[in-house]
């Protein structure tokens, strides 16, 4: 909610209280408080366009209108009672979803910029989608260092703006008409900072069903610390995604019978992602060698990979089998089938959110104890005040008092912008020592954090 929300229902309310208690309808300090009140209403439908949250806003504004103005008589009370209830219904639009979420802001000391690209895998079919002459698809969005003089448009938060289908996962669309106006904290085809020759590569994974845009806050904060961030989306998992043919892909799912747990499931989609990983390895190593000025900025001797939920275990994965990743950070995640056999040494992060019901994680801790095996080890952090959806956008999409709800009612969400700062901080530490060969600081940025707490690694 900005500022200008803000001073339009606060000037509502206040106008709303007066008329209800006040013996004079029409005098000066209504008049002005409702000639201003229309003033702010023009200035904002043509700055900002039209949000469906303003509709009760509206019926009040004509019911002030008329118990100022009006001959009300014997219905004046009645009149006084819609207001009241108005009062209550014109808040609740605002206090549920934001018409225009506002994210984590960047902290690092580089302006960022992004770019897309949307590949086309033509050696491997598409599994997931009925048509079988599809081809896999990889989206990846780039945020990266760029010019400090970097000037254009943000980045448009979610594919498929401004046409998307009438629901987006969970969520009604009409819910995001003005997405377009989040800034995403980036300028759109900027070109690369030249404070490096080459700057070191970190994908990015998104969990089951999310798009990488859920994931905006956490890339552009890592990036903005001097890292390339490939966030790739999924075709047919995400909640949707825009192909390279044009078409808006959206959530497939094709559960198996005999599968009851779908265990089966979700190692085939592991599988699928870990092969789209490799894929998007190979497209940035034949690309380097053309004289594209962004993808010969990437070093392609630095490359980590992290994601969150399913997208940190599929990056954990793919490392396994991978000798181009050199390290990886599983953000939440629970790993689904084996694990190639190997006796290298590769730096690996676990960061947790809360975890402390008894049996209700064993399957995540048993896929994590198998990753720390892996990899001889690795770094353990839990954010004491996190939950599993803290590490998204997603509770940023809802207004301040439905996020406080979710958070302590659900347990959903919690503390969302402490989450990502403190996660980008420790993402930085470790691929700033794994990556670029830095003394390792990531201890000494724990400790800053009083909510993150350093847990012990067996294996």
């Amino acid at each position: 909610m900005n500022s200008l929300d803000i001073l339009i229902l606060v000037m509502l309310l206040i106008t709303t209280v007066y008329v209800l208690i006040s013996s004079k309808r029409a005098n000066s300090i209504l008049t002005i408080s409702t000639g201003l009140l229309a003033l702010l209403f023009v200035i904002q439908f043509f700055w900002k366009g039209f949000y469906w949250q303003y509709i009760p806003t509206y019926l009040q504004s004509c019911l002030l209108m008329i118990a100022i103005y009006g001959k009300l008589g014997s219905r004046r009370k009645l009149l006084h009672l819609s207001l009241g209830i108005l009062t209550v219904v014109a808040l609740v639009p605002w206090a549920i979803f934001l018409p225009v979420p506002g994210l984590t802001k960047p902290v690092g000391k580089y302006s960022v910029g992004t770019q897309i690209f949307r590949w086309v895998d033509s050696t491997r079919a598409e599994q997931i989608s009925e048509d079988p002459f599809d081809k896999r698809n990889v989206i990846v969005q780039a945020w990266y260092p760029a010019q400090g003089d970097a000037k254009g448009t943000h980045s448009l938060y979610l594919d498929g703006l401004p046409t998307l289908p009438p629901k987006v996962s969970i969520m009604p669309s009409f819910l995001m008409d003005h997405y377009d106006q989040i800034d995403t904290y980036a300028v759109t085809n900027a070109a690369p900072a030249k404070a490096r020759e080459k700057w070191p590569v970190v994908l990015f994974l998104p969990g089951y069903g999310a798009a990488r845009a859920f994931y905006t806050s956490l890339a552009v904060g890592i990036a903005s610390h001097g890292y390339v961030v490939l966030c790739l989306d999924h075709p047919y998992e995400a909640a949707i995604t825009q192909l390279a043919n044009g078409k808006l892909a959206t959530t497939i799912e094709n559960f198996q019978p005999g599968d009851p747990d779908r265990l089966g499931f979700m190692k085939d989609r592991l599988d699928i992602r870990v092969a789209d990983v490799k894929f998007v390895i190979n497209q940035i190593e034949n690309k380097s060698s053309n004289a594209d000025t962004f993808f010969t900025s990437l070093d392609l001797n630095r490359i980590g990979i992290a994601g969150h939920s399913l997208g940190g275990a599929t990056g954990a994965a793919a490392m396994a089998g991978e000798s181009r990743i050199k390290a990886a950070v599983n953000i939440d995640g629970t790993l689904y089938g084996g694990l190639p056999k190997s006796t290298v040494y590769r730096p690996f992060l676990l960061i947790e959110s809360k975890k402390d019901e008894v049996g209700r994680f064993e399957r995540y801790e048993a896929g994590n104890q198998a990753l720390f095996k892996q990899f001889h080890g690795g770094y353990r952090y839990e954010l004491e005040d996190a939950d599993h959806y803290s590490f998204t956008d997603v509770p940023l999409l809802l207004a301040p008092l439905a996020r406080l709800l979710a958070g302590y009612v659900l347990s959903i969400g919690q503390q969302s912008k402490k989450t990502h700062k403190a996660t980008v901080s420790l993402l930085d530490a470790f691929f700033d020592h794994t990556l670029n060969g830095n003394p390792s600081q990531i201890d000494a940025v724990a400790n800053r954090y009083e909510s993150i707490a350093r847990k012990s690694v067996a294996y």
